[in-house]
């Protein structure tokens, strides 16, 4: 290039990127007649995909045929692409000047140098010339070569991608990608039908919930299975989204298909297929968090006892299966874990209690220990609570021996004591025992051999359970006679063989409930049965013995024996069931009770004498109300008898004027209120039916109204005195409990009431004021049961003979279980009677159970009446003359059927 053209870099600059575009021009001119080809198949491609040829075949066709049309279009491209010569220098400044319309060609003149040396100042004013003359570069537009057929053509093919687009609308883009994607469905495509529930997890039950069928909302526990049958479309739909996990599809046939997952958490879960999404729903999944379990105070001993109280509270928002305190060892590596199971009254979801656990027999009794509360929930997730100090009670023993027994164990299971030291320190004891207590020699002596046995690996944990036998053994020979601690002893033995054929069934689930693991438990619970017979016995004749029989013995002791029996059947119910937690409770309670067996001291006696007037100052007064609720019945029996005696005056008149009688009358003949009448229903007071015949209510007969006016002051007078019987009631409960019951104070307003409309003659206002009086005695009649059930139980249970021993205990275990509830059956003899009957004698439920059950149901002709008057009042609602107000009326009336 020249130096003048140099010497101007803005010019430099503006050529080329003149000549790039120029390049592009003549490149596209070139390319068009190479690729015009592969234009017009794409465009033909595209234009079969908006009238969706491709989409109706087969994905495998549309596979075969999109690989066969791009396969066509690269090697078309690839062709083309080689036969596209690119332009020269030369070229490019030709087609700059044909499009900047240039003269005699100036950019050759740029490009050209002077043939000799000489004259440089002439060769430079040229270019200076040239320069002036170029003025604006263009490049231009490609102008391609298009023979008739090509403008044809690309005409047509336009014309035709533009009325398939106008056609195909809002779907053109989804069926264009549905053309180029195998397997995919484009808008027009009708969405698969869709059936989607949730099934709750098992720690949730519930019913199932049902899904709209392409959207929802749902609100699920964590680990709720979402099912979807998909049907009607040919590919495996799938979901995405929410957190799930589980994942199980599966085809049902070649259109149907079925997915299952877990949900684990919230977000918008969507269904897709075939690249379309389907469904989506909104899931808010609640987590499943562990128990929230804490100490409900810090554990004590209760007072004058060995017994431990466990403060527990525990929550979970499915239910707590189990709960268990865990110990150990205060400051000692000891590898021991003593689990202690707390009972649950099935799986709470918020509770809370004391449990009292008897934990004497544990070689740790007396030591400091570090207790943790241990809870699963129905789910099974697993929470502790914060450890808590505190020194295990231990049994006090007065026997030397005995005493020096459970030092010698005490020291084996700390490993305080080596076995060889146990086994002598044992062998010691028996030469100080007499010889006729022949039975605790050979124990003693046989704990020894198992101690110095370097092969028995079980030998310390048999030792000290033989050792703590013996030891109670002697403390209750100290205490009583041989027989009663011989008796103590097969109880003992008897009632740990139950526990462990409980625990062994339990720990075998279902395999636990087997003929042979039932039979097996009924053979022990049948020799505890007869040792608890034989400590009875041995009770009976120490009393007769000492002269503390109390009379009636022989009832009492059926009480007993009923209370026992009672209890061990629903021990091995619960064991045969499955029930394991429930029968370990259970059989607590009756070690509780076995434990309380002995024979009555002067103070048990003044006890009971006062229970028993306390207990019969309850049964006075649940008379009393019965009583009073007996003869506010009546008083609402005679109010009934008046209002129906005038209903059928007012009926029969009524019909008497009407052809056809009472029960044959046409019912298109009757008014609407009647109708409503005959059905059982009535008619608002504020809503007045306009009728097509205006009947003046018929005259009142003088002598019937003179008897009714009679028997409204004789229900006056009574009204009045069953008031006053009220309040008296009201305060002797008072003085009994020491306050009053609202059941009764409600009583006294409604009574006031009814006693009002009486002396006014409103009958009607006298019904209402004594159904309600006797609901509110219906209540005070559960308030006073359940005062006198907390009163009774609040006291504690006499420790006599089972038949003597308070109604608590023959419930079946005094205070095991507290804050659980007790599922005995009666409370005593007269709860027996009365405790779950109201005042009027009916039997109570909970829930729907407790509902009155004195409806009368109807006869067959009689119902077959009442469908033949509700057909007439639709019959009525469809006739539109009739006034508004009737209309109106029938409209709000017929929507509940």
């Amino acid at each position: 290039m020249s130096a003048t053209l140099h010497d101007r870099p803005f010019l430099v600059r503006r050529l080329s990127r003149v000549r790039r575009h120029a390049r592009r021009v003549l490149w596209m001119e070139r390319a068009w007649p190479q690729l015009h080809g592969v234009v017009a198949a794409t465009g033909l491609y595209i234009l079969a995909g908006l009238l969706r040829v491709p989409q109706s075949l087969p994905d495998w066709a549309r596979v075969i045929l999109l690989v066969c049309f791009v396969s066509t279009v690269v090697i078309m491209t690839i062709r083309g692409w080689r036969r596209i010569v690119d332009p020269t220098v030369a070229e490019m400044d030709r087609q700059i000047e044909r499009a900047s319309r240039l003269p005699f060609q100036p950019l050759l003149a740029l490009q050209d140098h002077p043939a000799t040396t000489g004259e440089p100042a002439l060769w430079h004013l040229h270019i200076e010339r040239v320069m002036r003359g170029i003025g604006v570069l263009r490049a231009g537009w490609p102008k391609p070569r298009l023979t008739p057929w090509d403008r044809g053509g690309a005409a047509f093919l336009l014309a035709a991608l533009l009325t398939a687009l106008v056609l195909a609308g809002t779907s053109a883009p989804s069926r264009i990608l549905a053309a180029f994607v195998p397997g995919m469905d484009d808008a027009d495509v009708p969405l698969p039908r869709i059936q989607a529930w949730i099934d709750l997890p098992s720690y949730a039950p519930g019913a199932p919930q049902f899904l709209g069928e392409r959207d929802g909302i749902a609100s699920v526990p964590q680990g709720a299975r979402l099912t979807a049958i998909v049907t009607g479309t040919m590919s495996h739909p799938y979901l995405s989204g929410a957190t799930t996990s589980a994942r199980d599809d599966r085809a049902l046939d070649r259109r149907s298909w079925a997915l299952h997952a877990s949900l684990d958490g919230s977000g918008t879960l969507r269904l897709k297929s075939r690249w379309r999404t389907i469904a989506q729903w909104q899931m808010q999944v609640r987590p499943d968090l562990a128990p929230d379990v804490a100490w409900d105070g810090k554990p004590q001993v209760v007072q004058d006892t060995w017994r431990l109280k466990l403060p527990w509270k525990v929550a979970q928002a499915y239910g707590v299966q189990s709960l268990q305190a865990e110990m150990r060892l205060h400051g000692r590596s000891n590898p021991r874990v003593l689990k202690v199971p707390v009972p649950l009254n099935g799986a709470p979801k918020d509770a809370h209690g004391v449990s009292e656990q008897d934990l004497s027999a544990d070689p740790w009794a007396g030591e400091q220990v570090d207790a943790t509360l241990y809870a699963t929930s129905v789910s099974g997730l697993h929470a502790r609570s914060k450890p808590v100090t505190f020194r295990l009670p231990a049994r006090s023993f007065h026997d030397p021996v005995a005493k020096a027994i459970i030092a010698t164990r005490h020291r084996l299971a700390l490993g305080e004591q080596t076995r060889v030291a146990a086994a002598d320190d044992l062998r010691a004891l028996t030469e100080v025992l007499p010889l006729r207590e022949t039975g605790v020699i050979l124990s003693l002596d046989l704990a020894a051999s198992q101690l110095t046995d370097p092969d028995d690996a079980d030998a310390r944990e048999q030792v000290i359970g033989l050792t703590w036998a013996v030891a109670l053994y002697l403390e209750d020979l100290r205490e009583t006679d041989r027989e009663t601690a011989l008796a103590n002893l097969d109880i003992r033995a008897a009632q740990a063989a139950v526990q462990t054929q409980i625990a062994h069934m339990k720990k075998l689930g279902h395999a636990g409930q087997v003929t042979a693991e039932q039979e097996e438990l009924a053979q022990r619970m049948k020799t505890l049965r007869q040792a608890i017979d034989r400590r009875m016995q041995a009770l009976m004749r120490q009393a007769m013995q000492n002269g503390t029989m109390l009379p009636e013995t022989s009832q009492d002791q059926g009480d007993a024996d009923d209370a026992f029996a009672r209890l061990m059947r629903r021990l091995q119910s619960d064991a045969t069931n499955g029930h394991g937690d429930d029968a370990m409770r259970r059989l607590q309670q009756l070690e509780e009770m076995t434990s309380r067996m002995r024979n009555a001291t002067p103070q048990d006696l003044a006890n009971m004498a006062q229970q028993m007037r306390a207990q019969a100052e309850a049964q006075a007064q649940r008379h009393e109300l019965h009583d009073l609720v007996k003869r506010q019945a009546a008083l609402l029996d005679h109010t009934q008898s008046r209002l129906s005696a005038q209903r059928r005056a007012n009926s029969t008149d009524q019909d008497e004027d009407s052809p056809g009688g009472s029960d044959n009358q046409d019912l298109a003949t009757m008014s609407t209120p009647e109708l409503l009448r005959r059905l059982g229903l009535q008619q608002p007071p504020s809503e007045a039916l306009e009728t097509r015949t205006d009947t003046a209510p018929p005259p009142a007969d003088p002598a019937v109204e003179a008897t009714h006016d009679e028997e409204r002051r004789k229900d006056h007078a009574v009204q009045s005195a069953l008031r006053r019987v009220d309040t008296i009631l009201n305060d002797a409960v008072k003085q009994t409990s020491g306050k009053p019951l609202d059941g009764l104070k409600k009583a006294d307003k409604d009574m006031a009431a009814a006693r009002h409309a009486l002396a006014h003659g409103q009958d009607d206002a006298a019904q209402q004021a004594e159904q309600q009086a006797l609901k509110d005695l219906a209540e005070a009649g559960k308030q006073m049961s359940d005062a006198q059930k907390a009163q009774s139980k609040g006291g504690g249970p006499i420790a006599l003979l089972p038949g003597f021993s308070s109604a608590a205990d023959r419930q079946g275990g005094g205070k095991a279980g507290q804050g659980q509830g007790d599922d005995s059956d009666s409370d005593g003899a007269d709860a027996d009677r009365h405790g779950d009957r109201d005042p009027l004698g009916r039997k109570l439920g909970k829930g729907n159970q407790g509902m009155d059950t004195d409806g009368h149901i109807p006869e067959a002709d009689q119902r077959a009446r009442a469908r033949e008057i509700e057909r007439e009042l639709r019959r009525r609602d469809a006739d539109r003359t009739r006034p508004r107000s009737e209309l109106d009326y029938l409209d709000r009336l017929l929507k509940s059927y």
